[in-house]
């Protein structure tokens, strides 16, 4: 069969799979629907391909400061970690001591071992992180927010940005936003109105804009602002957004199996309330069998994914 790029196509497939339409599959679509939600949010959580990891640029307003939290759009699965806020990490000038020992300790890197100048940066990196450390977080993605545990009135200013390393969840579908948007031709700047972008846009998201241009997000510059990696070719009003979705998330292998082991459980729910009920030509339905067999399936796929095909520990600790 041709590749399975969409929920529709997804569907059909898990049902010709369980044999539909050979076998009738006593299922509502209703139920299909809820069992391929539940698999895509089982593999969204737990499975490596489900989330990609992303650094989120946020820029700072009065707003973000007074209430002391930053938004994190719904597609932020896990937050990891917050890029400092002082500028050991900036770019270094010629009386920085890193400067210093590059010029006098690694002037020719043929004849002049490392190792010193490795361990000396070892010993600045614990210094750093002893006297500034990193911020402390707070996220639970049921709040859509990230609360940053600083000295919001000293350590950051409106336009300062906060970089946060988050995984967030592959959507497979086109989503519609909520409100429109204006831009001008030769444009990179694109304003909402009647719509949060930091509620709902990630950084390197794909929009498409009024139906017909497509763009990459590069920031989200404030709630209602957010930059464009290209400038529009046309002038928009009252435009509508797109997210663009990453269709060959129907085409995953685990994903597939996992869907279908949740239908036939469902399938043989509703049958066992027939159980020793003789149908015409004394066939007796028995699904019994049938959830039993679902269930082994379910449980054999998700301590696979538990042993080997989970994310990394530290989303689960923060």
């Amino acid at each position: 069969m041709a590749k399975i790029s969409t929920k529709a196509q997804f569907k059909t497939y898990c049902l010709r799979k369980l044999g539909f339409p050979v076998i009738e599959i006593n299922v509502d679509d209703d139920q299909v629907e809820d069992r391929i939600d539940e698999a895509l949010s089982f593999w969204r959580d737990y499975h490596y391909d489900g989330t990609e990891k992303l650094f989120m640029k946020h820029m700072i307003t009065a707003e973000d400061i007074n209430r002391q939290w930053i938004y994190a759009p719904d597609a932020v699965q896990f937050v990891t970690g917050v890029m400092p806020f002082d500028l050991s990490n900036a770019s270094i000038n010629m009386f920085d001591l890193r400067y210093q020992l590059r010029l006098h300790d690694l002037y020719d890197f043929t004849s002049v071992s490392y190792v010193s100048y490795e361990i000396t940066m070892q010993h600045l990196r614990t210094l750093n992180l002893l006297f500034s450390g990193t911020p402390q977080f707070r996220f639970n993605r049921h709040q859509n927010k990230v609360f940053l545990d600083i000295d919001w009135t000293r350590d950051v200013q409106p336009g300062n940005y906060v970089i946060i390393e988050c995984y967030r969840a592959l959507e497979p579908d086109t989503i519609t936003l909520t409100g429109t948007i204006d831009c001008g031709p030769g444009s990179n700047t694109v304003t909402g109105t009647g719509t949060a972008f930091d509620q709902e846009i990630v950084p390197f998201d794909f929009i498409t804009i009024g139906g017909s241009e497509q763009r990459q997000v590069v920031t989200v510059n404030s709630p209602t602002v957010l930059t464009l990696k290209s400038p529009t070719n046309s002038t928009y009003t009252a435009a509508s957004v797109k997210i663009e979705g990453v269709t060959d998330v129907w085409n995953d292998r685990f994903l597939k199996k996992y869907a279908c082991a949740l239908i036939k459980r469902q399938w043989g729910s509703n049958l066992k309330k027939f159980a020793g009920i003789q149908m015409p030509g004394g066939v007796t339905l028995n699904g019994q069998v049938i959830y039993d067999e679902a269930i082994q399936e379910i449980e054999k796929m998700e301590e696979e994914i538990y042993m080997m095909g989970s994310l990394p520990s530290e989303i689960l600790t923060g």
